[in-house]
């Protein structure tokens, strides 16, 4: 090693120690960013899932089409009857994190876009159904109404089992 610098040979192994030190440092940086979006996205999923569980569970509980003939039934028997239709909520979490749905998977994020698309045109219709001039329709209105009503919450039940599937199926696809 002669005619070398000692010197030049010590900064040549100081840059190159530093060199690699940044590297592995970039190195790890990145498998934690990863480890932490997975992390925020399993965190994501499984809020969600948890809070379209109860929903599904409830809508199940019912045979929506009995209750649609049993209501239509009593309509037409009292011109006068309109059935009470409850104000819902099932979508507080979904809307704290709209603006990160992005981190979910794409399999993920159709399903439950489409199942709180749902329930977003579900609460639209209870408002109408318990608006002040729905009195004032004829029945076959009302009726027409009442049916749309269960029929969107049939489907609310389907794209809400869907959006569970997918989220249950992308959960395990990660564990």
């Amino acid at each position: 090693m002669e005619g070398f610098d000692p010197r030049l040979i010590a900064a040549l192994l100081g840059a190159t120690v530093v060199g690699l030190g940044w590297a592995v440092s970039e190195w790890r940086g990145r498998i934690a960013d990863r480890r932490r979006r997975m992390e925020r996205t399993r965190d994501v999923q499984t809020a969600i899932a948890a809070e379209i569980l109860p929903n599904i569970e409830a809508l199940r509980l019912f045979d929506l089409e009995a209750d649609l003939n049993a209501v239509v039934d009593r309509m037409r028997e009292d011109e006068s009857f309109v059935p009470l239709v409850p104000k819902e909520k099932n979508d507080t979490l979904f809307r704290a994190i709209l603006s990160e749905i992005h981190v979910l998977p794409e399999e993920v994020i159709r399903p439950v876009v489409r199942y709180y698309s749902q329930l977003f045109a579900l609460e639209a219709m209870i408002e109408d159904l318990r608006s002040e001039g729905l009195e004032s329709l004829a029945v076959e209105r009302r009726e027409a109404m009442y049916a749309d009503y269960i029929s969107v919450k049939i489907q609310a039940l389907k794209f809400g089992e869907s959006a569970l599937d997918a989220i249950e199926t992308a959960l395990k696809a990660k564990s």
